[in-house]
């Protein structure tokens, strides 16, 4: 099977690893496709295919998951984190070329952040796909991730490095 945008695919015979870019509205995306076994059903790759091609509806879902994290202010157990690390990480040169200002509200925070990897995993029900978000990657190695089962259900937003 050819999926776009990583070329042949056999299910009889998939590598561990491929890898590619794609566009997601106006930014071209780091994706890859990962496999635990050494064949899949291809109805799996069907899946794969079929998220693919409304990769930008996941990743909104992805950008809404992060900013409902922020609005659960005290209870954010992710984006309120994010920034609050990066702040105390950050000199007030490195937040005012970031943000623009040294006051972050939300929309703020969000203008800065953006969409950096999109990985598959079919075999992986609950991180069907998972979306990495961060500031940009010249400032920091750590991000934002969000993941998504094949229906585009939230499943997990999590801090990484």
């Amino acid at each position: 099977m050819n999926i776009s945008p990583f070329g042949k695919v056999d299910p009889e015979n998939v590598k561990e690893y491929y890898d590619g870019n794609i566009k997601v509205g106006d930014e071209n995306i780091e994706i890859d496709l990962n496999f635990e076994s050494e064949s899949i059903s291809e109805n799996l790759l069907v899946s794969v295919v079929n998220l693919i091609a409304q990769i930008k509806e996941f990743a909104d879902i992805a950008w809404k998951a992060v900013s409902h994290d922020w609005d659960l202010d005290e209870e954010s157990e992710t984006a309120r984190f994010y920034l609050q690390h990066h702040l105390e990480e950050f000199d007030e040169d490195e937040i005012i070329k970031l943000f623009g200002t040294t006051e972050i509200d939300k929309q703020t925070f969000i203008d800065a952040l953006s969409l950096v990897r999109i990985g598959l995993y079919p075999e992986d029900e609950d991180m069907f796909a998972v979306f990495d978000i961060q500031f940009s990657q010249e400032l920091t190695d750590y991000l934002m991730s969000v993941s998504l089962n094949q229906s585009g259900q939230v499943t997990g937003i999590s801090f990484e490095s």
